[in-house]
């Protein structure tokens, strides 16, 4: 016959152990799920689309990836959906394989890799955002971020806004996820 105060013990540790990890779930932020503009107003939102971007676009939802071997001396371009890299001659020493991962079509965050590059000459993205859902948003705050690991926060980069074309265009040093993001 079992012990019931041995059977609380184990139910209160399980439902300690329980929480615990849910505690620490609950507290890491993920790049593509960021703090609501009503809890942190000091961290910049990920741009979405518009929901008529999914409607009139032959584009479903899902994963896009595309990759390419540049070559060192001549350079090149790598494009999928709406975001361009520009590969200068230099930018490595050796021929690497670029790729571009967009993990979700409903907002304008992308994955560069190979993750962790660093270049000797300045990669060149550029990213529009026509279909984004700009309600509540000011044009003039769209930028580009790129998402720091350890600090879990997106960091601004140095770019520029052209309101004509809806593009955003800055200088990558290296590779890590990339988005567009406003205040």
């Amino acid at each position: 016959m079992s012990n019931p105060n041995r059977t609380s013990i184990k139910y209160s540790a399980l439902s300690a152990t329980l929480f615990a990890v849910l505690l620490l779930v609950g507290c890491s932020q993920s790049p593509l799920e960021p703090t609501s503009p009503a809890t942190d107003t000091s961290q910049p939102q990920v741009l979405s689309r518009s929901t008529a971007f999914g409607a009139g676009a032959s584009l479903s939802s899902g994963e896009y990836y595309t990759e390419a071997v540049i070559n060192a001396e001549t350079g090149g371009c790598l494009e999928l959906v709406d975001v361009i890299l520009d590969i200068p001659p230099g930018a490595l020493d050796v021929d690497t394989t670029y790729s571009i991962n967009i993990p979700d079509l409903s907002v304008f965050y992308n994955e560069f890799g190979t993750d962790g590059l660093v270049f000797n000459a300045p990669v060149t993205v550029t990213m529009s955002y026509r279909g984004a859902d700009l309600s509540g948003v000011d044009e003039s705050s769209i930028r580009i971020g790129w998402w720091n690991e350890d600090d879990q926060q997106w960091v601004d980069m140095v770019c520029s806004l052209d309101r004509v074309n809806q593009t955003v265009t800055g200088q990558l040093n290296h590779f890590s996820a990339y988005a567009l993001v406003s205040d």
